[in-house]
């Protein structure tokens, strides 16, 4: 496994980042102890760096594994917090539930917002302060649109960009793979920290993931990448990769079988609460009842937190 330095920030990180969303109850559901076993196996394996949210309600998983794991871990959360108090109110949640006095990045979480620097100022000005008391290392930026990576680029409070990048530019708001690929280059000029999310298109891009996977680290240039992992063959498939390894042709054929899908079932009562929390404009209503697209689906999984029937589940 080889290591990086993130920008100015002083954390060194391993390239392949754990992404735990999947594991949450927004997809698999995954219980903590299956979920905490299959971290805790990353670890031992040499991943020193996790990456997990508020909304996906993985915290007790992270903290099972850490509570059996001896190195340096290194930790990045985020919120979708606006205002100073809720992103106060977040970080105190985000600690506690990890019994940690302090965390390395603590990102805004604006994957949709366009121009989330001035629409959560009160959340970021809420991030610096407590960086400044040295609960967080590094102030974030988790953006899936290329004018929130720019912004993120060239603001000063900034240390760390974690930004959607693909080969097919799916998920990618407000331009395409060519654009995103300039702001995130821009944001290297800049001696930030940068790791990319949804090489692989939130589980939309299986069709060839060493290709897709190499496509981020390589023709873009960020090494450092979090794939959401579920099973102990997606783990080894992707040590592989990030290790310069030949994949097995065995490995390749099981991990690329596990394909996800957002599945609307009849509980749905047509409500419409899920349109504002998808991030990427994959639904609609139809006839009374929500309809996913599937061209543009991340498979994220967020649509069904807000669902207040529990209609939406990403299998």
């Amino acid at each position: 496994m080889e290591y990086y330095d993130l920008g100015l920030s002083g954390l060194r990180v391993s390239a392949l980042c754990f992404g735990v969303l999947p594991m949450g109850p927004l997809q698999a559901g995954l219980t903590v102890e299956d979920g905490g076993a299959l971290i805790l196996e990353g670890l031992n394996r040499g991943i020193n760096f996790i990456d997990t949210a508020e909304i996906y309600q993985t915290f007790p998983h992270i903290r099972w594994a850490l509570e059996r794991f001896t190195g340096n871990v290194v930790l990045a959360s985020k919120s979708i917090a606006v205002t100073y108090q809720e992103m106060q109110e977040s970080v105190a949640k985000c600690l506690d539930s990890l019994n940690r006095d302090s965390i390395d990045i603590f990102h805004l979480h604006a994957a949709r917002d366009s121009n989330p620097l001035i629409n959560r100022a009160g959340a970021l000005e809420a991030l610096l302060e407590l960086k400044n008391k040295g609960i967080i290392r590094a102030v974030g930026l988790a953006c899936h649109s290329v004018k929130g990576v720019l912004q993120g680029a060239l603001d000063p409070n900034i240390d760390v960009l974690f930004a959607l990048i693909n080969h097919t530019g799916i998920g990618i708001l407000d331009g395409n793979v060519e654009e995103m690929a300039e702001a995130i280059a821009l944001a290297k000029s800049q001696s930030k920290g940068i790791y990319a999310m949804k090489a692989l298109g939130g589980g939309n891009l299986l069709d060839d993931i060493t290709r897709n996977i190499n496509f981020v680290r390589f023709e873009i240039g960020v090494p450092v990448i979090a794939v959401g992992m579920l099973r102990q063959a997606e783990l080894e498939m992707n040590l592989a990769i990030f290790e310069d390894r030949p994949v097995l042709n065995e490995l390749a054929e099981r991990t690329g079988q596990y394909r996800k899908k957002a599945k609307v079932t009849f509980l749905c009562k047509g409500c419409g609460q899920c349109i504002s929390l998808c991030h990427n404009n994959a639904i609609r209503v139809l006839n009374g009842k929500a309809l996913i697209d599937e061209t543009n689906c991340l498979l994220c999984g967020y649509c069904s937190r807000g669902c207040p029937q529990f209609a939406i589940r990403v299998i």
